[in-house]
């Protein structure tokens, strides 16, 4: 760990001076090494004064006339004074308690001549003193640390490798300021704040890069995806403060939250959110330019909107629950093939009957949920697989049929099939045994819905053909 501040002082000054500093300078969301915070039992005091000289970013150096007689104290001025001596960095920041120019004078010359705080002022005023020059205002990190820790949120010191990663994370959006930017800030990605030289603006982007940089892992190592239960989602979303208030703030942020759990436009499972997303809902039904009967809503709330009879095309509701807008941002968290078994599955029994049904007939009709080559999944996941002998095979007999009833579901291409379930069972840990799942495939009207798909697409083309 990094530490902001070392305080070196003799023991007799602690009780009446030391301790209540270091308590006050933590209220501040200073970092103190102090031995009392920063030693457990069995710690070497030689080897964790000499890590928190090494670790911090300035000593806080009481002296008085108990630290004028200690040899101990002297060495560890003497460690702080070859580090200020080695850079350009003021390093000491002195505390005169009860001595004079002339005690400091005969004790060190070079440390009479720093600027130093005196103890009889309060210790509101020497903490006020002190943070100015630890944390001064205008530095674009520190105020992205003030940000963190005004969200609860912890943070290293200023000198720690982790705000590079953090920065590097702030400026990793390519896209960003083109029509295309959501898809560059990756699944349970937020629009950042806008980029600045101003240094509070500057500080206000970074922290807010850490905070989603945590809420991505987090949402890659829980699995946080559409084929969450919803209640997990939300539990994932309250756990993360700043989260939850952006998806609270704006309906432009709520529609991202919307792509990457569009379960939760669902009516009656979105928690917290339920009102605003029934709001927004109905600020997007209109009538239908197909039918006048009818009404259409928004894309990201079409699964609210079947349960009222809005016009549903099941293969586009159901592209959009796997991979979102075309434009928008990158929420695929599987392969296509992958959540037609989770639709088979129990594990998907908290889909109301109705919608369940409705996606597995667009996954169907979608058509493009067959595979050449095996391809990892998009969460983090220890599994690792590679193209066999027969992948392909299911691909291959699927084009080479035109129906149902032509297709020859038999030998590598049966393999493909059975194989690539096995897959799905172990990347979603489904509760079905592979072969329970392929038996329900056989038997779903997944293929049916596959050539139906295949054949209006063919007829559609001639009638195109016929109009030229």
């Amino acid at each position: 760990m990094l530490y902001d501040v070392f305080i070196s002082h003799a023991s007799e000054d602690k009780n009446d001076f030391v301790r209540p500093l270091a308590k006050a300078l933590q209220a501040e969301n200073v970092e103190v090494w102090y031995d009392e915070f920063s030693m457990v039992v069995g710690d070497s005091l030689r080897q964790s004064i000499d890590k928190g000289l090494a670790q911090s970013r300035f000593g806080i150096v009481v002296l008085s006339p108990s630290f004028f007689s200690k040899g101990w104290t002297e060495w560890e001025l003497n460690g702080l004074v070859a580090r200020q001596n080695s850079g350009k960095e003021r390093v000491i920041l002195p505390i005169w308690h009860d001595v004079t120019k002339d005690d400091v004078l005969a004790y060190s010359p070079p440390l009479a001549d720093i600027n130093a705080l005196n103890s009889a002022s309060s210790i509101p005023a020497l903490v006020s003193d002190l943070v100015r020059v630890i944390h001064p205002k205008g530095s674009t990190l520190i105020e992205a640390r003030d940000e963190l820790l005004a969200w609860d949120q912890s943070a290293p010191v200023v000198t720690d490798d982790w705000w590079l990663d953090t920065v590097a994370f702030a400026e990793r959006n390519d896209m960003e300021g083109t029509f295309q930017e959501a898809m560059g800030w990756g699944r349970w990605g937020f629009p950042l704040p806008p980029k600045s030289t101003e240094p509070s603006a500057r500080g206000l982007r970074v922290a807010w890069a850490a905070m989603q940089m945590k809420w991505m892992e987090d949402a890659d190592v829980d699995m946080i995806t559409q084929v969450t239960p919803p209640s997990e989602v939300l539990a994932f979303v309250e756990a993360h403060p700043a989260l939850r208030h952006l998806c609270h703030s704006d309906t432009f942020y709520l529609r991202y939250l919307l792509a990457y759990a569009p379960q939760l436009a669902i009516r009656g499972v979105g928690g917290e959110f339920e009102q605003a997303i029934e709001n927004y809902y109905e600020s997007t039904r209109r009538p239908s330019r197909h039918n006048p009967c009818t009404e259409t809503c928004a894309e990201d709330v079409a699964l609210r909107g079947v349960v009222d009879g809005c016009e549903a095309d099941w293969s586009l509701i159901a592209c959009n629950f796997v991979q979102g807008d075309i434009n928008g941002p990158t929420v695929k968290a599987f392969e296509n093939f992958d959540y037609i078994p989770w639709l088979l599955s129990e594990k998907s029994s908290w889909v109301p009957s109705e919608t369940r049904r409705g996606l597995l007939a667009g996954m169907a009709e979608w058509a493009i949920w067959p595979w050449m080559t095996l391809r990892m999944p998009r969460v983090e996941t220890d599994l690792v697989f590679e193209d066999k002998e027969f992948t392909g095979a299911l691909w291959e007999a699927l084009h080479a049929a035109s129906s149902t009833e032509s297709l020859r579901l038999e030998g590598a291409a049966l393999e493909d099939l059975r194989d690539r379930i096995a897959i799905s069972v172990k990347i979603l840990m489904l509760p079905e045994t592979t072969d329970e799942l392929l038996d329900t495939f056989l038997r779903s009207p997944i293929l049916d819905g596959y050539y139906s798909k295949r054949d209006r697409t063919a007829a559609s083309a001639t009638d195109n053909d016929g109009d030229d």
